[in-house]
């Protein structure tokens, strides 16, 4: 799978974890460290300019994960690839998450120099602020 395809569909799986404020299981964290080495590689910002693709992933989302935000309202895929993109949980779900990544760094599968989860979800509301202000 090319880079800019992997962006949208970790973003997009990220957006839902947001949405839902609830893992799916250990090592979830992995998804938003992905991203932010996506990022560091170029790959976010093709992916921001590959309008068609964005919004390929968001359809095939609709299709075959249709899922629900904690408040039972159907996740629109297609609004959160044209600027409606959440990568920061808040609350319960960040809690989560960041317990998720520090036992993701105590088991040794994420390099030493790992930034912190703090520096990790700011650079993740970058990417962020970033995609939604790049839709057209």
């Amino acid at each position: 799978m090319h880079g800019e395809r992997t962006f949208w569909e970790k973003a997009t799986a990220i957006h839902v974890f947001c949405l839902q404020d609830r893992l799916r299981g250990d090592r979830f964290a992995r998804h938003w460290h992905d991203i932010v080495r996506l990022d560091e590689a170029g790959f976010a910002a093709t992916a921001f300019a590959d309008r068609d693709l964005a919004n390929a992933v968001a359809r095939h989302k609709m299709m075959f994960f249709s899922e629900r935000a904690a408040d039972r309202s159907a996740i629109d895929y297609a609004a959160a690839v044209n600027g409606g993109l959440q990568l920061v949980p808040s609350d319960d779900g960040a809690i989560a998450l960041a317990e998720d990544y520090a036992r993701m760094f105590d088991d040794g599968l994420l390099l030493e120099d790992a930034e912190p989860f703090d520096t990790l979800m700011a650079h993740c509301a970058d990417i962020a602020r970033r995609a939604n202000s790049a839709r057209s």
